[in-house]
């Protein structure tokens, strides 16, 4: 028969289960959200004026995503991992396509927009699950916060990053 430090045991277990799923939910949640405003972002028509504003609403999503996981983690260093796990040649020539469209008046504008607007909001979600990825590593133990902008924390994003991105594109 269980005496009454199992039954406690066992509530905490339940209340810590209960505390991460609803962690997740809510940085899903937080993802989803900045994944549609990066899309809006990304089709203003007028030829690279989105990218600044487009790394700003990452940074802040990964500011709101650490809030529920309850990290401190400066903007700086977040816009350094941010970029780093971003930086491939292939999302950059996208990018470069879709904003070299917005200079055609009409047609290309529109073309632009959306192709922009698309990739932008594909890459955010990408980076939004990539870095809840690393979020709960850090929350089980398996990486530790001060690694977080360091190597072991960049190669870790980048890796969980490109499988994001593999995800979503079998998804699409």
């Amino acid at each position: 028969m269980n005496n009454k430090y199992d039954y406690e045991d066992e509530l905490i277990s339940d209340l810590q289960n209960f505390e991460y799923k609803e962690m997740m939910e809510k940085a899903d949640n937080v993802v989803l959200g900045f994944a549609a405003t990066t899309g809006a972002t990304g089709a203003i028509p007028i030829p690279f004026a989105d990218a600044p504003l487009l790394i700003g609403q990452q940074v802040a999503m990964m500011v709101a995503i650490n809030s529920i996981f309850k990290f401190d983690v400066s903007k700086d260093a977040l816009k350094s991992l941010a970029t780093a796990a971003i930086g491939g040649a292939t999302v950059v020539g996208k990018t470069i396509v879709a904003n070299a469209l917005k200079f055609i008046p009409g047609v290309g504008s529109v073309a632009g927009g959306t192709i922009s607007a698309t990739t932008a909001g594909f890459i955010t979600l990408a980076l939004g699950k990539a870095y809840i990825q690393i979020c709960k590593a850090i929350k089980m133990g398996k990486l530790n916060q001060d690694d977080l902008t360091k190597k072991a924390g960049v190669d870790a994003l980048k890796k969980a990053f490109k499988e994001q991105i593999k995800k979503n594109k079998k998804s699409s």
